[in-house]
Parts: C-alpha cells; structure tokens; sequence
C-alpha cells in the first residue's frame, strides 16, 4: 500500500463516524472526566504508523517515477566546492582599493551606496544582454566576474 493510499485511507476513515459510539482508542476509552477523549488528527490519519524512513522510500520512489534527478548530485557538490575555492583565491588576491576602482566608488562608500552601484553596473554590462556577439558575451561574463568578486569583497568589510 502506497503512502497516498494510507493517507486517503486514514481521512476516510476520520471523517466517518465511529460505529456504535466507541472511541477511536477502543471500546471504553473515556478521558478523566467522563467524557470520550477526543482523537489527535495523528492518531484519525494513522500518521503515528510511518516512519521516516518509509516516508523517505516513498518520495523516492515517486521522485524517479517522474524522471527527475535527485536535488544534489555528487558532481555538483564538487563543482561547486571548486566554484567557491577559486571565488576564495580571487578574493584573497584582489586589493580593496582596486574592489572599489571596479565599482566606481570612492573609498569609504556606505553600504547603499555600493549595493546600488553594484547593481547599476551589473544591470548594464550583464551577459544576458550580450548573447547576439560571442566575443562581447566572454567580456560581460568576466565582467560580471569581477564586479560580483568585487561587490563580495567590499561586503566583507
């Protein structure tokens, strides 16, 4: 039985009444004042019976019935721990005051102020707007670059 049947099943079964007036723990389960103990929405869906672990399986399942990749595959995660290195090793090397030449602020420049000037500047030469000419895209994507390492730098001071 799948998950989604266990679920559909549990709200079938919470929504109709119980029969002959018994409690949902069984015949005579009464709270401390008398009364029938009214039952947690855990316990009238049968949530209480799956465990992470099928869950887990279960949304697996159905995540390759689709077609789809996992979120992470290996690979990425190596790609980007190689991505954030260089980006580490650019920014070790980069001068504040040449951060600041890219930008085209003064030093010194409050925090508004290099926010919009990274953003005005990356709007204008962003490579999305060069894809037309191959040469001129290579430019705006190692522009971006160093406005964007530049920007990160600035931010860490």
């Amino acid at each position: 039985m799948t998950l989604w049947d266990r679920i559909s099943k549990g709200v079938r079964d919470a929504m109709e009444p119980p029969p002959g007036g018994v409690g949902p723990h069984g015949p005579g389960s009464r709270s401390p004042g008398g009364r029938d103990a009214p039952p947690s929405l855990s316990d009238k869906l049968g949530l209480t019976r799956v465990s992470d672990d099928s869950l887990a399986i279960e949304l697996e399942r159905r995540r390759r019935l689709r077609g789809k990749p996992a979120n992470r595959r290996p690979a990425a995660d190596e790609e980007l721990d190689a991505a954030n290195s260089t980006r580490k090793s650019r920014l070790k090397s980069m001068q504040v005051s040449k951060a600041y030449a890219h930008l085209e602020l003064t030093p010194g420049a409050s925090r508004s102020q290099l926010e919009r000037a990274f953003r005005m500047q990356l709007r204008q030469y962003h490579p999305d707007k060069h894809i037309g000419d191959a040469e001129s895209h290579q430019s705006a994507v190692a522009l971006a670059v160093s406005l964007t390492d530049a920007y990160l730098l600035l931010l860490q001071r």
